[in-house]
Parts: C-alpha cells; structure tokens; sequence
C-alpha cells in the first residue's frame, strides 16, 4: 500500500509541479518544427520549383511545336488584266487562310542542347542547397536545444549543492547555538547557501533567453512561458519565486550516446554545399556552349495544311499543304555571343575555385571538430575521476569540521570544488554534442 502512494505521489508530481503542468520539450519534435516553419527553406523550396518548371520549359525547345495559325487580309487594289473586251480580276479584295503549322528546329549546333543541360544543372544545384541549408537549420536548432539542456542540467547540480549546504547551514546553526561553533561559520554557510541561490536564478535566466532563442527557430513556444523557468527533476526544490514552466527535455547523457556514433563519421567530399557549387560550375559551362553554338548557321523546317481564300490569283476556296526551310547564317554582331560565351567560361572557372576554397574551409572544420572531440573525451573521463575524488574530499572534510580539525572555510572550498567539476563535466558533454553535431553536418551519415 506505501508503495502504491508512493508512485501515487511520483505521478502527481511529474505531471504537476509549482501548480503548472510538465511541458515536454524534445529534440526530435524541435528538429521537425524547425524543418517545418523555416521561411528560409520555404524560399529555397519555391526555388527549387522554379528552376525545375524553368528546365521543362527550356527541355520543350528540342521538339516540334504545333500552332493553329488564321490570318485574314483586306486589299484595296488587286491585279486586273483586259483581254477581249473583259477584265480580269487575279484575286480578290480579302482573303483568309487557317490552319495548323508545324515548326521544328533542325540543326543549331547544339546550342538549344546545351541550354537544356545548364538549365537542368541549375534545377540540380537549387536542390542541393536547400539541402545544405536544411542541414544548417538543424545544427542550429541542435545545437540550441543542447544549450537549454546544458543550463537545465546546472539547475539540477545547483540544487544539489543547495540541499547540501542548507542542511550544513542547519548543522552549523544547531551548533552555533550550542556553544560549540562561530558566528563565522554561520556568517560562511549562510553565504554558500546565498551564492548558491543565486547562481540558480542567474541560470534560470539564462535559460529563459535561450529557450527564446530556440522558439525563434522553431516556430513555436510549444504554449511555454520562458520567463523563469525550472526543471521537471527539481519536484522537491522548495521554491520561492514564482515558476513560469516546468520543462522535461530529454536527458544530457541520452542526447550523448544518440549522437556519438558520428564521431567515427568521414567527411563528405560530395556535400550539398560543394555539389550546389559544382553544379553551378557546370551551369555556366553548358550557357557558354550555347552561346557558341549561336555563332553556327541553323536550319528550322516548317509546314501545315490550310484553308485558304483565294487560291493564289484564282477566286476559289481552296484546302492545301505548305511546307519550307529556312538557313540562318549570323554574320557579323560585333562579337557579342563570343564574349558572352567568354564571361560564362570565367564565371565556371570563378565557382570550380569557390568550391575548391570551401571544400578546404569545411575540411578544416570537420578536422578541427573531430581534434576537439577527442580532447573533450579525455576531459570527460578525467573529470569523471575527478568528481569521485572532489566528491570524497567534500564528505571527509566536513566530517572533520565537525569533528573540530578543520575550519568551515575548508568546507566551502570542498563544496565549490565539487560543484565546479560537476558543472565543468556538463559543459564537456554539452561542447561535445555541439561537435559531434557538426560532424553530422559535414558527413555523409544522418540520424
């Protein structure tokens, strides 16, 4: 029966805590809404689909297109001839003629080819920047969640060195007042658990802004009040000040073992940002074909069945084929479709140097976040060392303060060393998901 009050009690206060209901607030539901509301890759998406409608409209070019032509005419005058006392009349005042026309391109040197290939490699490099952007969307809005984790986890270490320093307030009191300590040592334990009150609203603080910054790039504030917020795991903190959500995100070392496997990740040589520039090279290599091509004759045929009045001079009705083909041969244009061929070329060999300059940039980042990686992991595992050690210092000295070997001044030092390596293991855990998230931008793999 005390069991089942207790979890009883549990469920109470995981789903109500200050009077407010747990808000959960995940990575995954971050990601999707950041995805979703991004003006930026909405822009992106409608570009995509209009380079995309802009190569079928220039891939129509290679085939014959088919017109309904009607024309109508009106002449004041038309040929007569007098022969044998009669005038003849070749033609008529007005005519008409209707019907479908036929026209094709034969022969341009490729030039319509070449067009149809560059406007296919700008269709090719739209899709891969929005690509690359999404991938940026989401190391930001991971990287930002990682923040709110990181100061919701100093809260929790906070309010645990607040439970220990009140209860040694409590201890030093009850000795104070039986003779057996100082008035400095109540003065010193009052001010740990002071400075450690106020470390936790400074934290609080912090996190509101940066649960603001995360809702910016969400989209949504998810119905969360970030002005003073607190953490699900705080169910017992005895809270003063009034609480304006009661956050559960998802646990700092859950977040770290999803994300270690990019860690061994290799750089992708062919990402979005390297293939868009790629891609744009081709583009402008394909535009300065065409241009080329335009300084060779072309050959277009035509023809179609009409109905037609008159029939040449004679005044009938008539239904007939026609059918030509015309050469075009450029002379002379004072040089235009060579130099624009020219800047096409340069513009090709300006974006093969871009891509060149940041497949370097990004190859450093990725090098230097993988160097960084590694030495946060050996500071991970000193300072893992480090808080058990700390963490039997602390006990033992304030076993010997009240045994009177030591003063509370040692104590306090114990403690803040304590907190400090707690603190510093968060942050290495936090530094870590930040490069190991940027690992994941620049790599081939995804979660």
């Amino acid at each position: 029966m005390k069991k089942l009050f207790g979890l009883l009690i549990l469920f109470t206060t995981t789903t109500v805590l200050y009077g407010l209901e747990v808000s959960s607030l995940s990575l995954a539901d971050c990601e999707r809404d950041a995805l979703k509301s991004s003006a930026q890759l909405q822009g992106l998406e409608a570009q995509v689909r209009s380079s995309q409608a802009q190569e079928k409209s220039v891939s129509s070019s290679l085939y014959p297109s088919l017109s309904l032509d009607a024309k109508g005419v009106w002449m004041s005058e038309v040929p007569t001839l007098k022969f044998g006392g009669q005038e003849l009349k070749f033609g008529d005042t007005w005519g008409y003629s209707v019907g479908p026309t036929a026209s094709w391109v034969l022969f341009d040197n490729g030039a319509r080819s070449s067009l149809k290939k560059s406007a296919s490699k700008a269709a090719s490099a739209q899709e891969q920047s929005y690509e690359f952007a999404r991938k940026q969307i989401l190391l930001q809005v991971r990287q930002s969640y990682f923040a709110v984790q990181q100061l919701l986890q100093q809260l929790v270490l906070l309010n645990g060195q607040l439970e220990v320093v009140q209860k040694q307030l409590a201890d030093v009191e009850s000795a104070y007042k039986a003779g057996s300590k100082s008035n400095l040592d109540v003065s010193i334990a009052r001010k740990q658990v002071l400075k450690t009150q106020t470390a936790m609203s400074v934290a609080r603080s912090a996190l509101a802004g940066q649960l603001r910054t995360l809702f910016k790039l969400t989209g949504t504030d998810y119905n969360i009040d970030p002005s003073y917020p607190t953490d699900k795991r705080l169910a017992n903190a005895k809270e003063e000040n009034k609480t304006s959500a009661v956050l559960d995100t998802d646990p700092l070392e859950n977040t770290l073992q999803l994300f270690r496997p990019y860690g061994q990740s290799e750089f992708d040589e062919n990402s979005p940002k390297l293939a868009a520039l790629d891609e744009m090279a081709q583009y402008y290599d394909y535009l300065a074909d065409s241009y080329k091509s335009s300084l060779y004759p072309r050959v277009a045929l035509q023809g179609g069945a009409y109905f037609e009045y008159p029939n040449g001079a004679i005044r009938e009705h008539v239904f007939l084929g026609r059918a030509g083909a015309a050469v075009s041969v450029p002379l002379f244009e004072g040089g235009k479709d060579r130099q624009q061929a020219k800047a096409q070329k340069e513009l090709a060999r300006a974006k093969t140097y871009e891509k060149q300059d940041t497949q370097e940039t990004l190859t450093a980042l990725f090098l230097s976040a993988k160097d960084r990686l590694y030495g946060l992991q050996v500071q991970e595992n000193l300072l893992k060392d480090t808080i058990k050690q700390t963490s039997e210092t602390a006990r033992l000295t304030y076993q010997a303060y009240k045994a009177g070997a030591v003063t509370f001044f040692e104590v306090d030092r114990a403690n803040l060393d304590l907190l400090e390596s707690q603190l510093s293991l968060a942050d290495v855990q936090v530094e870590q998901l930040n490069q190991l998230a940027i690992l994941n931008s620049l790599s081939k793999e995804t979660l």
